[in-house]
């Protein structure tokens, strides 16, 4: 059995504790107006760095613009996107009183191809990334992939501490200090069409 999945296999558990957590509240169309998130930096996973490059957002009238890039330096894990399924939200919106720009959190989610053997050579995938403002150092980020046929968990560092991952925080649960990236949630612009919604392999 490989690394990653007997990572996948410890922490199923975990994950059904946490599925109510993670599932996000409906968004309708007349809450407010589906914007997009851009994001990049690390956090740490069992102990080592992984980096992504996420992006996300209604385009064209269409909850699937974005994309995603994801390595884990400890497994060794290699994501990238193929396709972007769905875009919700996840809690309530704000907004930073430094910038005037949203705060909150998105579920991106889509499709991939990663460096594991087959069946999991492509997944299906689902980032959740939290703005809480600048400068960033509260932001948040976490992935899950699911096999595209029986969507059993392949990895996840959702379950890790119970709670999410903060960027570049070595610490549990708590936010960096020395900067590790930034998520930044974006208020609609023209192009913004269409409403939050589609798949997320939950």
């Amino acid at each position: 059995m490989s690394r990653q999945a007997r990572t996948a296999t410890k922490f199923l558990s975990a994950l059904a504790v946490l599925a109510s957590v993670m599932k996000p509240a409906p968004a309708l169309a007349w809450e407010i107006p589906c914007d997009f998130l851009t994001g990049g930096g690390f956090i740490i996973f069992q102990g080592s760095k992984a980096n992504f490059g996420v992006g996300g957002g209604c385009k064209n009238g269409s909850p699937t613009w974005g994309h995603l890039e994801y390595i884990d330096h400890g497994s060794g894990l290699n994501v990238h996107w193929t396709s972007i399924t769905g875009y919700m939200t996840d809690g309530d919106t704000g907004t930073d009183p430094k910038t005037g720009q949203p705060t909150g959190a998105r579920y991106i989610c889509g499709t991939a191809r990663t460096n594991l053997p087959p069946p999991n050579d492509n997944v299906n995938f689902v980032v959740r990334a939290g703005d809480a403002g600048e400068p960033g150092t509260s932001d948040t980020f976490d992935i899950s992939l699911t096999n595209q046929t029986t969507h059993a968990y392949v990895y996840a560092t959702y379950p890790e501490h119970f709670c999410y991952h903060y960027l570049g925080s070595s610490v549990a649960c708590s936010p960096g200090s020395n900067g590790g990236g930034n998520i930044q949630l974006h208020k609609p612009n023209p192009s913004n069409t269409g409403d939050f919604g589609g798949f997320c392999d939950f």
